[in-house]
């Protein structure tokens, strides 16, 4: 419009008229989902609904509300003059909307704040373990483990990632002791060296431990969910937190990859263990979110998840991707083996990208580095 001469002031009125989206609202009764249909098809949107909501002859139904922007933030006002709870409703939706086209965001630590989206991060993997799946045993004596996370920071890792107890499916749980023997000397040497450092553990007394020797990120796989200590410790570091999600843990996550609604329930899982983690204290701009491909899902399923990344912008939190060298890109690329998997490894990282993620967790920096690099540019983020 800018390049065929449009007032400046028609652009402003016209360009939200040109985006469409679907806003999912689950868990309405009847009541409410009559009037949230009936308000959206008075200004020429849509409301799908169950079809027992108009008769009352369902107890709750699920709606998908379409409609432009300026259709939408119109449909806001109306709700907020209604009861049974509809403006909470149209707060939550419009708070959606606006994360949805949030291309960055901020990222507290305790001591300073980095903006996450400008360009896409890459977290460097090292796993300080014998029985990882793809680097099990490379890494465990610490010297080694030490030059590695300086050669991985070399390569253009914003942050590295160290882990002490392997998580890939079937994986025999570590004590504490034994995972703070393992991660403890490489976080600090690494740190020392002004390395960012994040602690890969789902235990409280090692993060505790890790951010004492400089760690200042905690990713957990599950979400704080395997120690109910895990939310005061980073509450109390300031610490940012990843939270993935995962069905069961890695012994069990493989056992049932079958979902009725695969978006909805990560999405739902997510969004709980956000406000879970708000209400005991960590600042929601210290909040990481991870969709958890490998981790109790199909091949199938890490590809939806994928092609579906950026609806989780709507949580308004930044995304971690941690596809490297998973089963799933062997199997798409035709059975390729662990060690031939960086080609489709890359191809799933600039997917990510495209597709809203703003951090890529890989074993092959440089790679990614380069990767993040063209993606960006195309999807005009750097």
């Amino acid at each position: 419009m800018e390049r065929i001469g449009v007032d400046p002031a028609g652009v402003g009125i016209m360009a939200p008229k040109h985006f469409h989206y679907n806003l999912k609202v689950e868990g309405l009764t009847p009541a409410q989902a009559n009037i949230l249909k009936q308000e959206m098809l008075s200004i020429g949107g849509e409301a799908a609904v169950a079809r027992g909501a108009a008769s009352c002859s369902v107890e709750r139904t699920d709606a998908i509300v379409s409609g432009t922007r300026k259709q939408l933030f119109e449909f806001f006002e109306k709700l907020k003059c209604q009861s049974l709870g509809l403006a909470g409703i149209a707060a939550s939706m419009s708070e959606a909307l606006e994360n949805s086209g949030q291309r960055s965001c901020i990222l507290r630590f305790r001591d300073r704040s980095i903006t996450i989206g400008a360009a896409t991060l890459v977290m460097g993997i090292l796993n300080v373990t014998p029985d990882s799946f793809s680097d099990g045993g490379d890494f465990l004596d610490h010297g080694k483990a030490v030059l590695r996370g300086l050669d991985l920071s070399a390569e253009g890792a914003d942050w590295i990632d160290v882990g002490g107890e392997s998580t890939r499916p079937g994986a025999q749980a570590v004590d504490a002791e034994e995972e703070m023997r393992r991660v403890l000397p490489v976080v600090e040497a690494l740190s020392k060296q002004g390395l960012t450092v994040s602690i890969d553990t789902t235990k409280a007394s090692v993060a505790k431990a890790a951010i004492e020797a400089g760690a200042a990120i905690i990713n957990d796989v599950s979400a704080m969910k395997m120690d109910e200590d895990m939310a005061d410790v980073a509450a109390r570091a300031g610490a940012p937190v990843v939270l993935m999600h995962m069905r069961g843990t890695p012994q069990t996550m493989q056992s049932d990859t079958a979902y009725g609604d695969l978006m909805g329930e990560v999405f739902g899982w997510l969004s709980a263990r956000i406000e879970y983690a708000v209400s005991k204290g960590i600042d929601r701009e210290s909040i990481i979110i991870d969709p958890g491909l490998g981790f109790g899902k199909s091949y199938e399923g890490n590809l939806e998840l994928l092609s579906r990344l950026r609806e989780f912008k709507s949580l308004g939190r930044p995304i971690l991707v941690g596809a490297s060298r998973k089963s799933f890109i062997g199997k798409a690329m035709g059975g390729a083996e662990v060690s031939e998997r960086l080609i489709g490894t890359v191809a799933a990282s600039s997917v990510a990208i495209m597709n809203g993620a703003a951090i890529l967790r890989v074993h092959d920096v440089k790679e990614a580095r380069e990767a993040a690099r063209v993606t960006d540019a195309v999807a005009g983020i750097s």
